[in-house]
């Protein structure tokens, strides 16, 4: 008997990808974070001894080697850094040159290879949406609202969408959002139902994400909120597999590659993630990457080797693949909502979310041809050459990968 199924990932290749958080326009945004919270707390934090800018220049050579090096994932941009301004109208510390520049940069270098998402408006304290001003409680968007206002859900909305408006007038449309710090955390139910509402919104995305949870031992999954397969829309949740080994959020935190992956390749929390199939999404933060000054770069150190043995574990690219968070949380999203039927040699698919790279597994029969929508597909003969519009055998199981471009779309197996 014929079985067919969607692949878990797209080309049945484990998703591999790079979250870096605490990203803005020049601003180092975690000594205003650390000055304006130890005002708050008491707690004693190092603010005066970390940097007040990340270069460009340093970011720009970081967008270049991930560039050339095939990595990807989601770079924050926080709209209004610590309430000092609004990126899209300028910072107080730099010329309209200097940061118009460093968007430029962005737009060309970043954005091709990582989603860019806000990280709430300020990722310090909680401000009007119109005006952009804190409020006069002074609470903080990553501790009173770990627990979000339930019952003023107009404005959670108008928040978020706010977040994303600013990032949609620099040329960087968000095709999701990160919690700064714990926020959403404590009303993740409601937080996924506004994010859905907000992104859609500004961008019309139907399928937008957003990162709030870690995972750093056990299962990794892509959670699905709020499917409406008449719509065609639903909220996808990227979770990271790791910690952050990079130099933490502070800047001046634990390096330690070996936690990612030992130099056997053996070790560390990505080799058991992607044996197990899971995603494996590294947790970061930008000022590990940059550290104390220009000649630390102890995460963007760190990063090199662990891709570097990240190529070594998979050298032919048979097993895993490196892609932004939104494909990631797409295709999650267009395989809960997809339903397919089997009818002799033809296989009929109902696809609400159309996503590219679509992957089907086939068992039970012997395929020497297939068609998707009545165009043929190319045969290939290793897991590297798998691609979009070609299938592979591999004993009993045939892998399929196409794009579709109809939500109804038929598949047709020959023998």
């Amino acid at each position: 008997m014929i079985s067919v199924e969607i692949a878990r990932h797209a080309l049945d290749k484990v998703p591999i990808s790079l979250i870096i958080d605490d990203s803005t326009v020049l601003i180092n945004l975690n000594y205003f974070w650390m000055r304006d919270r130890c005002a708050v707390d008491g707690v004693k934090r190092r603010w005066e001894d970390v940097p007040v800018v990340h270069p460009e220049s340093f970011t720009r050579e970081f967008a270049e080697w991930c560039l050339e090096n095939g990595v990807k994932g989601k770079f924050s941009l926080v709209p209004c850094p610590a309430a000092l301004g609004r990126i899209d109208e300028g910072l107080p510390l730099f010329s309209r040159e200097q940061w118009e520049s460093w968007l430029k940069m962005c737009r060309e270098l970043i954005a091709p290879a990582f989603d860019i998402t806000p990280e709430m408006i300020t990722h310090t304290v909680v401000v009007d949406p119109k005006t952009l001003k804190p409020l006069e409680s002074g609470i903080w968007e990553q501790v009173e609202w770990s627990a979000l206002p339930t019952d003023q859900e107009d404005l959670v909305i108008e928040y978020i969408a706010t977040a994303c408006r600013i990032l949609q007038n620099v040329g960087l449309t968000p095709q999701g959002v990160t919690s700064p710090g714990g926020f959403g955390g404590k009303t993740l139910e409601f937080y996924a139902k506004v994010v859905g509402i907000a992104l859609r919104e500004v961008t019309g995305n139907p399928t937008p994400y957003f990162f709030k949870r870690v995972s750093i031992d056990g299962p990794v999954e892509t959670p699905v909120w709020y499917p409406d397969r008449e719509a065609g829309t639903a909220v996808g949740e990227i979770i990271a597999s790791t910690g952050d080994w990079t130099g933490s959020w502070t800047g001046y935190g634990e390096v330690n590659v070996d936690k990612y992956i030992t130099a056997d390749l053996q070790g560390g929390r990505l080799p058991a993630v992607i044996q197990a199939g899971d995603p494996a999404i590294l947790c970061s933060h930008w000022q590990g990457f940059y550290g104390m000054h220009n000649d630390d770069r102890r995460g963007f150190n760190a990063l090199k080797t662990i891709v570097r043995r990240l190529r070594e574990l998979d050298p032919k690219g048979e097993r895993t693949r490196w892609r932004k968070c939104s494909e990631i949380a797409r295709y999650a999203c267009a395989r809960e909502m997809a339903e397919l039927r089997v009818e002799g040699l033809t296989i009929h698919l109902d696809l609400p979310v159309l996503t590219p790279e679509l992957t089907l597994k086939v068992r039970g029969v012997e395929v020497r041809g297939v068609s998707v929508d009545g165009v043929p597909l190319k045969e290939v003969f290793s897991r590297s050459g798998f691609e979009s519009g070609t299938f592979l055998r591999e004993g009993d199981l045939t892998l399929i990968a196409f794009d579709p471009k109809n939500r109804r779309t038929t598949v047709r197996l020959h023998v």
